[in-house]
């Protein structure tokens, strides 16, 4: 089922303003939620990778038309070894218990995770665009990853991530919907690009952050969190 401009454009202000909400409450939010905190860390975890297994890697087999299968996946893996490679110099950084070395780190994980927040908002249009009921599934998945991640970083950063880092983060989704309401529609290679980034992005951080050591996490949970998704969208494509 195909829906038409007007209404992709209202779903996806529905989920950037969702969004915005979740990185502007995520500490009441992560209060009230996460009460057993392995348990809703892991839950959330496997809702988002199961969203990268059934919807973003398909989206990359439909890339294979306009890049090739090797040059899209390709593309995917230098996501994943650009989010690695920043988080690796943030790692190397830490050693040093210096204040300019913290907020160093703090602005590169900025960046990094803003691009992110941009490509969630900018890449989610055309999947609206076959589902109406996929909308409800994909608010309810990224934003527990959203919240797990504002967690994370709320925990390394403290007061500048109250202060300022999850404002830029409200930012970028900002800038993404702003482009995806007035920017002309991208060309599919284009498109099919940033999503593949967004695809080596997401799991990167989905494996960093929402698969921890095993006495993080719960695994029987994670596998909740995958069955949930399944039969939510199961139940979405009885609905269309």
């Amino acid at each position: 089922m195909h829906t038409d401009s007007i209404v992709v454009i209202e779903l996806t202000t529905l989920v950037a303003i969702a969004f915005v909400a979740i990185h502007y409450w995520s500490h009441p939010l992560h209060k009230w939620l996460y009460s057993s905190e392995k348990i809703a860390i892991s839950f959330g975890g496997g809702m988002a990778i199961t969203y990268v297994f059934l919807h973003l890697l398909p989206e990359l087999e439909k890339g294979d038309v306009f890049l090739g299968q090797f040059s899209i996946h390709l593309v995917t893996l230098i996501g994943f070894l650009l989010f690695y490679s920043a988080q690796h110099w943030i790692w190397s950084q830490t050693r040093d218990d210096s204040q300019k070395h913290h907020t160093r780190a703090f602005w590169l994980q900025m960046i990094f995770v803003s691009a992110y927040n941009f490509l969630l908002i900018y890449s989610i249009p055309e999947q609206f665009e076959q589902s109406i009921p996929f909308a409800f599934i994909y608010i309810l998945a990224m934003s527990l990853h959203l919240l797990s991640t504002d967690y994370h970083l709320s925990e390394r950063y403290h007061q500048l991530f109250k202060h300022q880092g999850r404002f830029v983060l409200m930012a970028a989704i900002t800038c993404g919907l702003v482009t995806d309401l007035w920017a002309e529609a991208a060309n599919r290679m284009f498109s099919n690009t940033l999503t593949a980034l967004l695809a080596g992005f997401l799991m990167f951080n989905i494996f960093k952050e929402e698969i921890p050591d095993h006495k993080d996490t719960r695994f029987f949970w994670f596998v909740c969190g995958v069955a949930v998704y399944i039969l939510l969208l199961g139940s979405s494509w009885l609905l269309e």
